[in-house]
């Protein structure tokens, strides 16, 4: 991943956004919504490389492999949350994006209880 460039295409995307923004709103959120897009892309293909790491890292710990599949669900929760938040935000929809921000927080909530059962139960084994 080369975040020069994704840094560059992000500062030149805000540029665009700026001189058009008293003109054209829709094209405004359109050119932003598209280079989010392409951004999340280009750096979703570098995030292989840290799924198999963190695969790699519970396999020698002997853990359950279900806890990296929360894990990762847990991670891609919290970007695509992210990613509509500031979307809504940029589009000034402020209540919007605290009520897809709080929906992010108890989807991710949902997704760990498990991990959390397990951590209670090591706990209790611990405490007897």
């Amino acid at each position: 991943m080369d975040i020069v460039v994704i840094c560059a295409f992000s500062v030149i995307s805000v540029f665009v956004c700026k001189s058009i923004e008293n003109d054209a709103r829709e094209i405004k959120l359109l050119i932003v919504i598209t280079a989010a897009v392409i951004i999340f892309c280009r750096t979703a293909g570098s995030l292989n490389a840290v799924i198999a790491e963190i695969r790699s890292l519970f396999a020698q710990g002997d853990t359950d492999p279900q806890y990296v599949k929360i894990l990762l669900k847990s991670l891609g929760i919290c970007y695509i949350t992210d990613f509509a938040v500031g979307v809504c935000r940029d589009s000034g929809e402020n209540t919007l994006a605290s009520q897809t921000q709080l929906a992010g927080k108890a989807a991710l909530l949902i997704t760990a209880l498990p991990m959390l059962e397990a951590l209670i139960g090591v706990i209790k084994t611990l405490l007897v």
